[in-house]
């Protein structure tokens, strides 16, 4: 003979039977997916360069984190402090880590029991009877979710992960920074050395201006040399001005880079020795130049992009988890009364469990999946993009780095010709073998060859912190 249950067996035969359907599942899943790193081919060398370093080559002075004091210039290595310590840019990627910190401790919070507390009063009166009544109640209630399927551990991963990866942010902000601090530096000292070399040409063409002046007044030349000797100085005035105009701009974006408002006055302030007047000279200091592979394992922009693409398959994992049954233990304890010393009369203990089915959502459950695994291989497209964006710069950079080399020597013969006809230019005129065009000529391919040697100077600096930002900073760097 069957005996009807009675509603509360029911309930409990329901739970039963559900919490065994859950653990049942819970021993055939594994919804934790295992990473693999996108395939991509690294070369083993660099082309057209010496063999790298190993990984464990000792490393000199010159080649330490921070490479830039072994130019002696103390005040780039003043600046480059200031800006790690005072740039928005390092402030805003501290603000980050420290979002993903916090969304972190949120992360691991959920795996923990969570404690709440309730109170409540109210008071009733019935009309009819003139009574008058209070009512007190005090609850503490804990509850925990029990992670079978792994899902508060994949949303704990993924928040380690982003938060991994803005700590690689700020190390790659900092890379940047030490390059834009060093990079307008020299653009500073370049502009002052190109200004000083403007102001010796406009005052030999002012110079030139007067003796052709004095040989037209003498009725040596025409008026036609009369005026382009005086459209010489005028391009150099307008010359002279255009420098000046693009030296200040450089000073207020220096100025910002340190965290300053954009005057003369701030970057003054620190700046004790003065403006830098030329570039460094003498030679740069080398770089060690390790393997493509460990290049890659040291560059942080590579290391956080593989950080979200860790996060993002972790989030799919969560995704995934949160289809499956979960189950919810929960642990009350409480008290109700008319007044507030017999709280403590008639205390109330509850235990509890509560089991949700959204697996039942099939379509909304696939529908998700795929977005978690567009989102998954999209993100693994982006690291490998970022890997050979990586590869690309360093051998950008090493291919820029020889051809410099090679064309100042070129650049330095152009000069020394320059000067040369410059001066049998100038002998020639004197002497009226030739028209004053030729001599101005001369000159003004003289001040493009200088300027020219200069930028070559500039340009190789700059290629030394590209190279310095391709390679992930020195190896050895905190």
């Amino acid at each position: 003979m069957n005996f009807p249950l009675s509603r509360p067996r029911r309930r409990r035969a329901v739970l039963g039977a559900a919490c065994a359907l859950a653990l049942t599942l819970a021993g055939c899943a594994n919804l934790q997916t295992a990473y693999t790193p996108p395939p991509l081919a690294v070369p083993g060398n660099w082309s057209g360069q010496r063999a790298a370093a190993p990984a464990d080559a000792a490393v000199e002075p010159a080649q330490a984190a921070q490479w830039w004091t072994a130019l002696g210039d103390a005040q780039l290595n003043h600046l480059i402090a200031q800006a790690l310590q005072h740039s928005p840019d390092m402030a805003l990627a501290a603000w980050n880590i420290r979002q993903a910190q916090l969304a972190l401790g949120l992360a691991q919070d959920k795996a923990r029991p969570s404690l709440g507390a309730s109170a409540s009063v109210g008071a009733s009166r019935d009309f009819d009877a003139a009574r008058s009544g209070q009512s007190h109640s005090l609850g503490l209630n804990l509850s925990y979710e029990l992670d079978w399927w792994g899902k508060l551990a994949s949303q704990r991963d993924a928040a380690q992960w982003r938060h991994s990866a803005t700590q690689q942010d700020r190390h790659s902000t900092a890379l940047v920074l030490v390059a834009s601090v060093a990079t307008l530096y020299w653009q500073l000292a370049h502009q002052n050395e190109q200004i000083a070399s403007s102001a010796r040409s406009l005052e030999y063409a002012r110079r030139t201006q007067a003796l052709v002046q004095a040989q037209y007044e003498a009725g040596g030349v025409s008026g036609l040399e009369r005026q382009q000797a005086a459209r010489s100085v005028a391009a150099q005035q307008a010359a002279l001005a255009a420098l000046q105009q693009a030296r200040a701009s450089t000073r207020h974006a220096l100025a910002v880079l340190l965290g300053q408002p954009p005057t003369g006055d701030a970057l003054a302030a620190l700046l004790p020795d003065g403006e830098p007047q030329a570039l460094p000279a003498g030679e740069l200091p080398e770089l060690p130049l390790q393997l493509p592979a460990q290049v890659l394992a040291r560059r942080p922009d590579v290391q956080a992009a593989e950080a979200r693409l860790r996060a993002t398959l972790a989030d799919g994992d969560a995704l995934r988890a949160s289809y499956y049954p979960s189950i919810s233990l929960t642990a009350g304890l409480g008290s109700s009364a008319q007044s507030l010393g017999q709280w403590l009369s008639n205390p109330v203990g509850t235990l509890g469990a509560s089991l949700a089915l959204p697996f039942l959502r099939q379509r909304e459950m696939r529908l998700n999946s795929e977005v978690a695994h567009a989102n998954y291989e999209a993100a693994a497209v982006g690291f490998q993009k970022t890997l050979l964006q990586a590869l690309q710069e360093v051998e950008d950079a090493l291919v820029a780095r020889q051809q410099l080399q090679q064309q100042r020597h070129w650049l330095q013969q152009q000069r020394d010709a320059a000067l040369r006809v410059e001066s049998l230019s100038e002998v020639r005129y004197r002497n009226g073998a030739v028209a004053l065009q030729v001599w101005l000529d001369a000159q003004e391919a003289r001040r493009s060859a200088e300027l020219a040697l200069s930028a070559n100077r500039q340009a190789q600096l700059n290629n030394l912190l590209t190279l310095y930002k391709a390679l992930g900073g020195a190896p050895h760097e905190p």
